[in-house]
């Protein structure tokens, strides 16, 4: 009997939920050491995402593809695992600024604030008031796992376009030559 192949889909699913649960872990991890406010750490899940769509495409096509790969394919499987991943992050992002630190969004807005007066100290407190009421209403739960989401699609989309391009590996029987 022949062994059927896995679905790209089914693929992305896999390793986007595995990928999704060390980007949770890693979250969880900067929280409990009081860090979850530091931009730059924040960067490093960035470098599991790409971590995740690398080891993902790769057994994709050593194991399904018999070691060949599109260029096509290989972007639709990253993309797929960075899809996921940013589904189960933003439902994460929910449930953390909901119910496991309530206080998050406000100390988003603190933040917000301290930035604003650092690169416009001539503003009026009623300025820096208004530039900060103005942030807090894209600042709810809901609405951060949306813009949360939308944003790990783009990053996603951008990310899947240049890892596909060192990711794809031609089967060279399929060329002709002329």
């Amino acid at each position: 009997m022949e062994e059927k192949k896995r679905s790209v889909s089914i693929q992305g699913v896999y390793y986007g939920l595995l990928t999704g649960v060390v980007l949770i872990v890693y979250s969880l991890l900067l929280f409990i050491l009081n860090q979850h406010l530091n931009k730059t750490l924040g960067y490093v899940g960035y470098l599991f995402l790409i971590g995740g769509m690398v080891w993902g495409t790769l057994e994709y096509r050593k194991t399904y593809m018999n070691g060949f790969m599109s260029y096509g394919k290989a972007f639709t499987a990253c993309f797929m695992i960075g899809l996921f991943a940013g589904i189960l992050a933003s439902l994460y992002m929910f449930v953390f600024a909901q119910f496991i630190h309530p206080g998050f969004v406000q100390e988003l807005l603190d933040q917000t604030r301290e930035q604003i007066v650092n690169r416009n100290a001539n503003l009026t407190e009623e300025q820096i008031e208004q530039a900060v009421s103005t942030s807090a209403k894209f600042m709810s739960p809901p609405l951060m796992a949306i813009w949360g989401f939308i944003a790990y699609t783009l990053i996603s989309a951008v990310i899947s376009l240049i890892l596909a391009i060192f990711l794809k590996k031609e089967d060279p029987s399929l060329k002709t030559s002329m």
